[in-house]
């Protein structure tokens, strides 16, 4: 195979550019240093919503609505569905502080046009009986929604694979070689790859890939997220839950309860941290009480990329137009990721986007003082 589009990473943000090169039938090789969905995609919450207890910066407001759209129309072309659960999202305020700030993000959201309210402690017992009293208001978004993270990687793989993408799982790229602007040869530990476009979306390994290239250093850092999966049961909230700490309840198609965990920024060492999965469990109890007669099934962590600013990084290195970034997503790569795949697709294609991403791109860390 000649590759048009080299690939690094086949999580979701790499599988998603590969899905939407596919489209425009584009040649494309994947090279994964493990396996598909391995790293930050396989540890995510995977609720694909809009807005959020933090604000969605400005930049990043037309990609979020264009993601939310995209994934649900994204699923008919797909080999199987991705398990999309539509009940909404709640995140809860636990006292008035919280309230304060929940009432700020539904200035937020409404200013965005997505429909969304705020609601006392009988209407989400009366949406989720499960739910403590002890709380005193929670944001609701109807319009939210989650999905199955492994099967939205694999949606958009097997997708592209259909079209003629291939894939290497169990490659470890050494270093991207350019010259005279132009890539010039990828070495990785099974050999040198070629292709005129390449584009990185390796998740915290970034760094050290564009570094090799051209020696700019990316501030894309690890946060460890931890999660327990348990055992399944019979349908028992509809809706994702969500705390103002960032923790976080959702139960899948097959029953299976996800309880997500703070962002730790603990280096690389990728292991589950007994005392913090339990703080985190204990203060998920409290929220739904019923949790703790439910039996853990397996415990595991995954590092997020999160860039210096919160923003993600998109866009070709100044200097080789041909090698793409794709990376620094943070929590929210499953909700950006078919808008980051369709903007790397139109960048390579035609050199620019229908959608501004100027904000994201490359050159915005050199003119700051991150390099010196």
């Amino acid at each position: 195979m000649n590759p048009d589009v080299i690939i690094v990473g086949a999580g979701v943000i790499g599988t998603a550019c590969a899905y939407f090169l596919s489209l425009k039938k584009l040649k494309v090789l994947v090279l994964e240093q493990r396996y598909p969905a391995s790293g930050a995609s396989g540890a995510a919450a995977s609720m694909v919503n809009i807005g959020g207890t933090t604000g969605t910066p400005e930049p990043l407001r037309p990609l979020n609505l264009e993601s939310h759209r995209l994934i649900q129309e994204l699923e008919s072309d797909f080999d199987q569905p991705i398990e999309i659960m539509r009940g909404g999202s709640l995140i809860l305020a636990l006292n008035e502080e919280e309230s304060a700030k929940l009432r700020s993000a539904y200035q937020e959201t409404r200013r965005m046009g997505v429909s969304c309210e705020i609601v006392d402690a009988v209407q989400v017992r009366n949406m989720e009986p499960l739910v403590t009293q002890r709380i005193e208001s929670a944001l609701y978004t109807p319009g939210n929604y989650h999905i199955n993270p492994f099967r939205l990687c694999r949606g958009y793989l097997q997708s592209a694979m259909r079209r003629g993408t291939k894939i290497l799982c169990g490659v470890t790229v050494k270093s991207v070689e350019i010259n005279g602007g132009t890539v010039k040869r990828i070495v990785t530990d099974r050999g040198d790859y070629f292709a005129e476009r390449v584009v990185i979306a390796s998740g915290i390994n970034t760094p050290e890939i564009v570094a090799s290239a051209c020696g700019i250093s990316i501030p894309v850092v690890p946060a460890r997220g931890q999660v327990i999966i348990t055992e399944a049961y019979r349908p028992m909230i509809t809706r994702s839950i969500s705390l103002l700490s960032h923790l976080y309840i959702k139960q899948t198609a097959n029953g299976n309860f996800y309880l997500g965990s703070y962002t730790e920024y603990a280096g690389r060492e990728n292991r589950v941290v007994l005392e913090t999965l339990s703080s985190y469990a204990q203060t998920l109890v409290r929220v739904v009480p019923v949790l703790a007669r439910i039996r853990a099934l397996r415990f595991f962590a995954g590092f997020r990329p999160m860039s210096e600013d919160g923003l993600p990084i998109i866009g070709p290195l100044p200097e080789c137009p041909h090698l793409i970034v794709a990376s620094g997503h943070g929590r929210t790569g499953i909700r950006y990721s078919a808008s980051t795949g369709k903007a790397v697709s139109e960048l390579i294609l035609e050199g620019k986007t229908k959608i501004p991403v100027d904000a994201f791109a490359v050159d915005r860390f050199l003119k700051s003082d991150s390099f010196d």
